[in-house]
């Protein structure tokens, strides 16, 4: 299955047809799993270094598990030698190239000095803090960087926040706000903004899914509110979401195409949608519970040696 997810409705019918192949028992499956010393951050497979690896499981950095880490699965008709060669071949590649998994990426700010003339829409995902990956959505190291660097005609969507929605809803549309958005969860993520918005637009947070992930599904996200802040549109929703598609926007009246930035918060999923809608896109990286920088988390319980946490680690360790 790749990832994002584009493709769960082909590999759901060919499950079927591989099903149906074993139960009549023209398919013998001998699968053989091959793991590796090493955790990688969260990596889509329409990019380089994971494009066009087979079964290749980056596995889930952000727990601290005994069986967390790297792992390759190879299935083949009847033949455990043959899975057993394929899948040692594929994780020798994938530990041969290890370092190009872990981009240095830069911080917000360093994200928004990278703007070109002419280049736009431009989208900065803000990778460290992202709902889909466990965090609590809520972060401000990204938004406070775009509310300083006050670049015209930008957008964000969205933040978790909300005391901040029931107050925009109590006020109503028109209406002038002092908020402290965001940085309520903990203190991980960045401080609350103090920021004096207006009211743009109300919602109730409803629409339907158009990206080729779940396509055509219903989502809620809660009451709603578009800010504005001088030349910064802000969407602020009142239950935790990473954004999929560009509806949440559509809903609040914004067109991201006509946008010079738009800043959101996930690390993947976005792609399905947003790539074939913008000129360029920069991940940046922030303190966070979903950063790439894996050493600052302290585990406890994971197999060691293991890289990066360990630059000495062997593929041998867990070899076969």
């Amino acid at each position: 299955m790749s990832y994002p997810h584009t493709d769960s409705f082909d590999r759901g019918v060919e499950a079927i047809e591989i099903a149906k192949e074993i139960l009549s028992d023209c398919l013998r499956p001998v699968m053989y799993l091959e793991r590796l010393p090493m955790i990688i951050p969260t990596t889509t497979t329409d990019l380089s270094p994971a494009l066009r690896k087979c079964t290749f499981f980056h596995g889930f950095p952000y727990t601290d598990t005994r069986d967390v880490g790297t792992s390759v699965l190879v299935m083949t008709n009847d033949d455990r030698s043959l899975a057993v060669q394929v899948a040692k071949d594929v994780s020798q590649q994938i530990w041969n190239r290890k370092e190009q998994f872990y981009p240095s990426l830069p911080t917000p700010e360093e994200g928004i000095l990278a703007l070109s003339v002419g280049e736009s829409p431009v989208l900065i995902n803000e990778t460290s803090d992202n709902p889909g990956a466990g965090t609590p959505g809520d972060g401000t190291y990204l938004l406070k960087a775009m509310v300083e660097a006050n670049v015209e005609n930008t957008c964000f969507a969205f933040i978790y926040d909300p005391e901040v929605v029931n107050q925009a809803h109590k006020v109503g549309v028109g209406s002038m706000i002092q908020v402290e958005l965001g940085g309520k969860t903990d203190s991980r993520h960045g401080n609350p903004l103090k920021l004096h918005a207006y009211v743009k637009s109300l919602t109730d947070g409803r629409f339907i899914r158009s990206s080729p992930m779940g396509k055509g599904s219903s989502v809620n996200l809660g009451k709603t509110v578009r800010l504005q802040v001088n030349n910064l549109d802000v969407i602020v929703c009142s239950i935790r979401a990473q954004v999929m598609d560009e509806q949440i926007f559509l809903l609040h009246g914004l067109d991201i195409q006509q946008k010079k930035l738009i800043g959101l918060k996930s690390s993947h999923h976005f792609r399905a949608a947003f790539k074939p809608l913008v000129q360029k896109i920069i991940t940046v990286d922030s303190p966070g519970l979903s950063t790439y920088r894996l050493d600052n988390f302290n585990y406890q319980n994971i197999r060691r040696p293991i890289f990066p946490l360990d630059p000495d680690a062997h593929y041998s360790f867990w070899g076969g």
